[in-house]
């Protein structure tokens, strides 16, 4: 088994001890639904169905309003999130149009999309379809087999954008401009930071869990190894060069600007060690083994310690082409 193969394994086998129920063989499908009574507006206009309680596979959800117009940003995991989501957002929107957006094409952002489909305009990148042509349907395999959600996976039908933008479009809601930006790959091809700049918001999807190490898919299983943490820290920095006060992440509470600037020293530290390591010939073993601890004892309250393993992987790979992983 080759170096690479074995860790996209260790990340396969992580996520599916993330549901202790599905080890005994139960499906926890209705466990992943949103919660409604998360609903919280975090500024004028800007609500979200928040992660509150830090449920894997359940993330935020954002319902922007305008004086014409309502957009959605993220379905949640399959039909039954997805239903509740619309459900929220009809009763804000009244008679105002619906638009809906995905801020990358995982299952539990955007595998509920078919809902929305007629009841609003649906809007994404051309990456972000591309992308979601490409592994949807491995990534439905994956989530219905080792995460215990084989219920939710089994009537979502990948649904198409109506409308799609090269790099970047705005949507006047009516009082209330929303950005829909896409930069490069980051931790997919197709990721979009949507924000309202006259507001400050900015929501992020796995570009940011708050608090917590960063999650880099990286699934040769799956041939999904396009996570690209050099383009990643590239749009963090366009990112805070906006000065957000108000920032969605993908999973976890609301956070700020602070948390973005968090995750970039972070990033910053390991391209740095990583790179230094490498350049002094250490293998990987030798880093992981090294860096680690250090990593750990720089943010001991952060979440996702399991993923470390794998972002130094990905580190590795990018930035030490010259010295592969060994077995």
């Amino acid at each position: 088994m080759t170096f690479a193969r074995a860790m996209g394994e260790v990340a396969l086998l992580w996520l599916a001890a993330g549901t202790a129920a599905f080890a005994a063989g139960e499906d926890v499908s209705r466990e992943k639904t949103v919660s409604l009574a998360n609903l919280v507006e975090v500024s004028p206009g800007v609500h979200v169905i928040e992660d509150r309680q830090q449920v894997l596979l359940v993330p935020n959800i954002t319902i922007i309003t305008g004086r014409d117009a309502v957009l959605v940003v993220d379905t949640g995991l399959g039909v039954r999130s997805a239903a509740l989501v619309l459900q929220a957002a009809k009763r804000l929107a009244g008679r105002r149009r619906l638009y809906l957006t995905v801020t990358h094409f995982h299952p539990e952002h955007g595998f509920g999309a078919q809902v929305f489909k007629g009841q609003a305009t649906i809007v994404y990148n051309r990456a972000q379809r591309d992308e979601l042509l490409k592994k949807g349907e491995p990534y439905r395999a994956l989530f219905a087999e080792k995460l215990g959600v084989a219920a939710a996976m089994r009537d979502v039908r990948l649904t198409m954008p109506d409308v799609v933008y090269e790099h970047e479009v705005s949507i006047d809601l009516g009082g209330r401009i929303v950005r829909l930006r896409h930069d490069r790959a980051a931790h997919t091809l197709g990721d979009q930071v949507i924000s309202i700049p006259a507001q400050g918001v900015v929501i992020l999807g796995d570009l940011l869990e708050t608090r917590s190490f960063p999650i880099m898919p990286w699934f040769p299983e799956l041939n999904d190894t396009d996570v690209d943490p050099l383009g990643w820290r590239e749009v963090l920095r366009s990112v805070s060069q906006d000065h957000p006060t108000v920032v969605i992440p993908g999973h976890g509470r609301v956070g700020t600007g602070r948390d973005v600037e968090a995750l970039a020293a972070h990033m910053d530290v390991v391209q740095r060690e990583v790179t230094r390591r490498c350049e002094a010939g250490a293998d990987f073993a030798t880093i992981q083994r090294e860096l680690t601890p250090v990593l750990v004892a720089q943010h001991p309250d952060w979440d996702l310690k399991e993923w470390i393993a794998m972002e130094l992987q990905v580190y590795h790979t990018r930035l030490c082409a010259d010295r592969p992983a060994t077995p």
